[in-house]
């Protein structure tokens, strides 16, 4: 190892050391508060943090016997329900790029094996807690340990940890909060800067329990009240526009709980699926949101103060969840792969008016710089001592080029009954996300009972996407080969730019277009695919997993074999194939 980098070693764990054995915490960076002791903070002064010296961590939260055995790490953000797999998962990635990084330094003894049982190591012995659940970064990552049900999180204004590690090892924890922090803002949330640290006493007596700001003054009070209720009203409201695909249809659906016998909930369950929506009115039922009349379910004087608030606040609520949805972070999942297609992107040369470069014998005379040229000649003309400013041939700038390559991207959607709930509302995320990100034309296709219609035609205006999502309800058959077919004929007439199309189905074709064979119609229309060279991706699900993989093979397309159709497994999926056909 290099002297700075051990000096840099040594330096932080005598500095963490030295507040150490005085009962002291520290600040790392600007969100992040690390101890042996218990942290709590009032919410009228949420910058000012607080750290008990007579309450040690480990006694405190996991019944340790000794003191300073536990350190406790807070990273702080804006009031917010993170998902704890996707920050077990951040960590776990910074752990390993921590013994990684160690190894590049000329350490021989950590070696590839080494470095795998050190990560999974200090994994098992860091206690994650967020609004999602609570767990060591090993079980999480996993999903090994039971969540909170996303529709009964409370917003928490912190990520919370617990682990044990080696001295010789402090610097590690740079790496975790930087991966705290990541996956804090990955999830479309602010974190929040640690304005100031107080050491004390605790005043209070206080229950045991992973948690913070328990038992301080001024914890009840009306103003923290208020300032609880507003942030759990937000998060009610995010929750059941993740749960109906928009704030629009949250909206929709509180104001259908105001009509006589909630005659309109019927659309919401065609599309949601009966138990879900059974589970959502339980849900806002037990948040006192809701209650059972005699003959149907009626909002309560909360549960309206909440539709009037999206009414009012619309706008704003719906660019958080755009914010949210275009900082999505991508988790990386375990799939079976089949690839078949070399089709390559075909870039196009667009001037790069960033760039300013000399000019050259090529064309060039529609893309001069002028400002840069005039430049250039009135400096060569001064030192050249000529009496006016001349423009020669060698004074001519010119503006670069960039290559492009444009990607139109057609999701085809099995719109059958089995899709109901969660799944079509991932691949609604999917399309959305991509709209987000890319930057790109989306159009979407849905293919059920027994014919197939675009629901989006190709377009980049967000708006439009939502409102022909919002038409989507899953029921019936599954028309594969119509799916296939009026996506190729949409791609063909709209002349799509390097055409992607994502086929997601988690079912075999049940309904013919050709023959009386709906298998054998698919794998045709598959064909058709190849033949006007689009590049196809298939997702799937394990148990139709050898006729797609027949399918695309005939489409001469990729095929990935997923557990499930989640957000998750969608949006990773399709980012790779996207860039490498972009590349």
């Amino acid at each position: 190892m290099e002297y700075s980098e051990r000096h840099r070693r040594m330096t932080l764990e005598h500095y963490l050391s030295a507040y150490f054995v005085k009962n002291q915490g520290v600040r790392l960076g600007e969100t992040t508060v690390l101890s042996h002791k218990v942290h709590g903070n009032d919410p009228k002064a949420p910058g000012e943090i607080r750290i008990y010296t007579d309450q040690d961590a480990g006694r405190y939260y996991l019944k340790e016997n000794d003191d300073n055995l536990v350190l406790h790490m807070d990273v702080f953000h804006e009031p917010a329900s993170l998902d704890p797999v996707y920050v077990a998962r951040r960590i776990w990635q910074g752990v390993e790029s921590y013994f990684l990084q160690l190894r590049d330094e000329n350490r021989t003894e950590y070696s590839k094996d080494k470095v795998t049982e050190l990560t999974r190591n200090l994994a098992q012995r860091i206690i994650l807690r967020t609004a999602g659940g609570t767990g060591n970064i090993f079980e999480l990552s996993s999903r090994s340990v039971e969540l909170v049900p996303e529709k009964a999180r409370k917003p928490e204004t912190h990520v919370h940890l617990l682990f044990s590690v080696e001295p010789k090892f402090f610097d590690s924890l740079l790496f975790i909060a930087d991966a705290v922090e990541q996956a804090i803002g990955n999830q479309g949330f602010e974190i929040r800067r640690v304005e100031k640290i107080i050491h004390c006493e605790k005043e209070m007596e206080t229950k045991s329990g992973l948690g913070i700001g328990l038992g301080l003054p001024g914890f009840n009070s009306p103003e923290a009240q208020g300032y609880r209720a507003q942030q759990n009203r937000l998060q009610i409201i995010m929750n059941l526009a993740g749960a109906f695909g928009s704030v629009e249809d949250a909206a929709r659906f509180l104001e259908s709980l105001t009509t006589a016998g909630n005659i309109f909930l019927g659309s919401f369950a065609k599309k949601h699926g009966d138990g879900d929506l059974k589970q959502t009115l339980l849900d806002l039922s037990n948040q006192n949101l809701v209650k059972k009349g005699r003959f149907a379910f009626i909002l309560t004087d909360e549960g309206k103060a909440i539709r009037d608030f999206i009414r009012n606040h619309q706008k704003e609520l719906e660019a958080q969840v755009r914010k949210s949805i275009r900082r999505y972070q991508i988790v990386k999942h375990n799939y079976r792969t089949y690839r078949n297609s070399e089709l390559k992107s075909r870039k196009s040369q667009l001037t790069d008016h960033k760039k300013v470069v000399n000019q050259v014998d090529q064309a060039w005379v529609s893309d001069i710089a002028i400002p840069e040229t005039v430049v250039s000649a009135s400096a060569r003309s001064y030192l050249e001592g000529e009496p006016r400013m001349t423009i020669k041939k060698k004074d001519i700038k010119v503006f670069g080029k960039k290559s492009f390559a444009p990607i139109d991207t057609l999701i085809a959607i099995d719109c059958s009954g089995s899709m109901v709930g969660e799944k079509i509302r991932a691949v609604s995320y999917l399309a959305e996300h991509f709209l987000l990100t890319s930057k790109e034309k989306v159009s979407v296709v849905a293919f059920q009972e027994t014919g197939a219609r675009v629901v989006v035609p190709f377009t980049k205006n967000y708006q439009k996407l939502q409102d022909g999502l919002r038409t989507i309800q899953p029921e019936g058959l599954t028309p594969l080969a119509k799916g296939i077919v009026e996506s190729i004929n949409l791609i063909k007439k709209k002349r799509a730019r390097n055409p992607l199309l994502i086929l997601i189905t988690d079912g075999l074709p049940n309904y013919p277009l050709w023959t009386i064979d709906a298998k054998k119609d698919a794998l045709k229309a598959a064909g058709m695919i190849a033949e006007n060279k689009i590049r196809l991706v298939c997702i799937g699900v394990i148990p139709n997993e050898s006729f797609m993989e027949e399918l695309a093979s005939i489409g001469q397309g990729n095929l990935y074999v997923v557990d499930e159709l989640d957000k998750n497994s969608l949006v990773d999926v399709v980012t790779q194939e996207w860039k490498q056909y972009k590349s």
